[in-house]
């Protein structure tokens, strides 16, 4: 939830100072009235008048403090029942946000696609270089299937794939999902095992295609949580063929 600006506190603050001091005045200005105008014309008892007159002003007074009470009062409650509808709101949207990255997640084709990548893309290592690192895994990627000339090959789908999901997860991270540490504990490990594989691939076809937008959001995400995990003393998630 955003945080109340500040100049709509300064209002409220302005709004009862003004009703104050306009009460203040304006019994002032009664009790001269009083006394110097109205009241002498029908009466010449001074002491009744003094009396009169301040039991005039004092409950004008009076009223209008009870009023810019009853101002702000109105004001924090109504303030209050945002915040509530506020929170309410956020919490359905992290609900609906939560259910569509599990979707996506655990759709079977996203799966598929994440388990091609760990079983096929080496981990690029530090002393490693980078182009030839990127040339002997985009031949794997590329690679296409005996006789089959027109579908994409399987490899580059998977890459597709993979990363369309991990964008939108970024983007969505980016922009409108606080993200907390209960979040990253359950989607940082499919996500930052696999980003360890194709994060060097995706910043190195972004040189090449001189593309500074390419995937950007997908490796927002892949970074996050690599990097959560990292500070946490987290092991890095291995790939074990023939486990779910």
């Amino acid at each position: 939830m955003k945080p109340e600006p500040i100049h709509n506190k300064r209002n409220l603050l302005g709004n009862l100072i003004t009703i104050i001091l306009v009460s203040i005045s304006f019994g002032v200005v009664v009790y001269f009235v009083i006394v110097l105008w109205w009241f002498p014309a029908f009466s010449k008892d001074w002491i009744m008048l003094e009396g009169f007159a301040s039991v005039i002003s004092l409950s004008i007074v009076t009223g209008g403090l009870v009023f810019a009470a009853t101002e702000y009062v109105n004001a924090e409650r109504a303030k209050e029942i945002e915040k509530i509808a506020d929170e309410r709101e956020k919490a359905k949207l992290a609900y609906e946000m939560y259910k569509s990255i599990f979707e996506k997640l655990t759709d079977p084709k996203q799966e598929m696609a994440r388990r091609w990548i760990l079983s096929n893309i080496t981990i690029k290592n530090d002393d490693e270089d980078l182009a030839q690192w990127y040339e002997r895994m985009h031949k794997k990627i590329v690679k296409r299937r005996p006789g089959d000339s027109t579908n994409l090959p399987e490899g580059q789908n998977a890459l597709k794939l993979t990363l369309n999901c991990f964008d939108y997860i970024g983007f969505i991270a980016d922009h409108y999902w606080e993200i907390e540490d209960d979040s990253l504990d359950w989607i940082s490990p499919p996500i930052a095992k696999v980003w360890r594989r194709i994060g060097p691939y995706v910043s190195h076809v972004r040189t090449l295609r001189n593309a500074k937008d390419y995937y950007v959001s997908a490796e927002h995400i892949g970074n996050i949580c690599m990097e959560w995990r990292q500070e946490r003393g987290l092991p890095d998630e291995e790939y074990v063929a023939k486990t779910p």
